[in-house]
């Protein structure tokens, strides 16, 4: 999808959406993100409020703060408490590899700058949709949350992300969390080196079709739902996993909403229900703690 181009101002960069391909584009309320620290601005929940703004068909991006469900808005940015051991139980009931999920447990989260020692860890954890295929007017196929759809398949994605996680729950890690890597115009663009490895990214597979609103060869529409729970499960279990490794619970953050204001930027995810996947979430911890 692309968007109208924005820059950095100061120590401040401020994101402005604004859709170029839609005439209902209207702009959104803008993050601010602190060269000098490399953070957003705000504690960990506000920065989580503003970076999860629901992203609409076309990625217009809401101009609301988000409201987080209590089971996520009570962690982010707190300590964890999950015992690694009962996490490793947990993994092996489920014949799970650290290396699907991101690495070792044990392995440190990547730094900033690239993996400079005087760097920032990691702090985000950002969500994606795939985008693909795009059917354009085709239906969505029947079996697309089954293991006999091959875009369920991971040999077909490249390394853009560190993990991918398909619509059956499984997932792979084509780049380990401990490895500085960039995955967004905003980081690539505004950010440049300093940005990379401060950011974590999590591709869920989603296929896409032709809005009826758009151009002949848009891919704004996304299935009903558009993740399945097993996808929502996988997705809590490496919010876990990493935060695990950070000490603290990272800040979730949408792809369409880092990329406010840049030209070309992505309209990723779509169609994802934050509620849903905070009840996962909760579900998940608490068979942990049990």
């Amino acid at each position: 999808m692309k968007i109208s181009s924005g820059g950095l101002v100061g120590v401040l960069v401020s994101l402005a959406f604004l859709h170029a391909s839609t005439p209902q584009a209207q702009a959104a309320e803008r993050c601010r993100f602190s060269v000098s620290t490399l953070q957003f601005v705000g504690t960990a929940t506000e920065q989580a409020q503003c970076l999860l703004r629901n992203v609409a068909p076309f990625g217009q991006v809401g101009s609301q703060m988000a409201e987080l469900p209590p089971a996520l808005g009570d962690l982010v940015g707190k300590d964890t408490i999950v015992d690694k051991t009962a996490l490793r139980r947990f993994l092996r009931a489920h014949a799970i590899d650290e290396a699907q999920i991101g690495g070792s447990l044990d392995e440190p989260l990547s730094r900033a700058n690239n993996g400079s020692a005087s760097a920032p860890r990691a702090s985000y954890f950002v969500i994606h949709d795939t985008s693909t295929p795009n059917l354009l007017n085709d239906p969505f196929p029947s079996n697309i949350n089954t293991p006999e759809w091959p875009f369920n398949n991971f040999a077909k994605y490249g390394q853009v992300a560190h993990v991918f996680v398909n619509r059956v729950g499984a997932s792979t890690t084509k780049v380990p969390f401990g490895t500085p890597f960039r995955a967004t115009k905003f980081e690539t663009r505004e950010l440049g080196i300093k940005g990379k490895g401060l950011f974590l990214h999590v591709e869920l597979i989603q296929p896409r079709r032709r809005h009826p609103n758009g151009g002949s060869k848009n891919d704004a529409l996304a299935p009903d739902p558009g993740f399945t729970e097993a996808q929502l499960d996988r997705l809590a279990l490496l919010y876990i996993a990493a935060s695990t490794r950070a000490g603290h619970w990272l800040v979730p953050a949408y792809h369409a909403v880092l990329d406010t204001g840049l030209s070309d930027g992505h309209d990723d995810p779509q169609a994802f229900n934050l509620t849903l996947w905070a009840a996962r979430l909760k579900l998940l911890l608490d068979s942990m703690a049990s």
